[in-house]
């Protein structure tokens, strides 16, 4: 029991980091989608049984991997690749996802993170080295989320084009019922969803495939009197 309440413990703790959340929901989705080729049952009708007779424990490993694969190497190719499409758009297309760096370039006081770690070295500054490597584990926490932003955004797409003629899957369902059903609860899911799609293409297109690339600024106030 104690371990138990352990583990919940730690997942209530993870739950309330939006990192966690969309990687979650990015494995529950591809499940689902698996499940449905596999075996023919949704996850939201599996069961121990089902768990214990049509599951091999080595095919999980296969698969956890293969989710591994699929979030860490297959989804910032596939980002890079639609990037290459993406930035012949419309500008009027590309405005809708706000610059990262929108106001702070040729600006005084703003600095990017490159030009401050060659000045922090040059200058054996530890003021700088320190500003540095604080702005670039926010950056890197910011990509993360970014990129599983994107990733929600992707495997959500293939649960409705790889779905099994004749079966509905996680989102399916979730979209279909509460549209259908007519109560207020259920119609209060179907639109946080949609909502967390718009998130998701706001942050994992914008963020993640347009600006993946991008330099960032940061201010340095009196930049020339940072002394260490």
């Amino acid at each position: 029991m104690e371990k138990f309440l352990t583990a919940t413990s730690t997942f209530i703790e993870k739950s309330t980091d939006t990192k966690y959340f969309l990687l979650f929901t990015s494995f529950l989705i591809l499940t689902d989608i698996a499940l449905l080729n596999t075996i023919n049952i949704s996850i939201l009708q599996l069961t121990y049984a089902d768990i214990t007779n049509k599951l091999a424990i080595g095919v999980v490993l296969v698969y956890m991997a293969l989710f591994l694969f699929y979030v860490s190497i297959l989804m910032p190719v596939v980002s890079y690749v639609l990037f290459e499409f993406i930035k012949f758009a419309s500008p009027r297309f590309l405005k809708i996802f706000p610059d990262v760096n929108e106001g702070k370039l040729n600006k005084e006081g703003y600095i990017s993170i490159d030009i401050l770690k060659n000045e922090a070295v040059l200058e054996n500054n530890s003021v700088k080295l320190n500003l540095y490597l604080k702005q670039e584990s926010k950056n890197n926490d910011e990509l993360r989320l970014y990129q599983l932003a994107f990733t929600c955004l992707i495997t959500s797409c293939l649960s409705f084009m790889l779905v099994p003629n004749g079966t509905s899957t996680l989102l399916g369902s979730i979209f279909t019922y509460g549209l259908i059903s007519g109560n207020s609860w259920n119609i209060l899911v179907s639109v946080s969803m949609l909502l967390l799609m718009g998130y998701c293409i706001f942050l994992g297109i914008g963020g993640y495939c347009l600006y993946r690339f991008t330099d960032r600024y940061v201010y340095l106030m009196n930049n020339k009197h940072v002394n260490p």
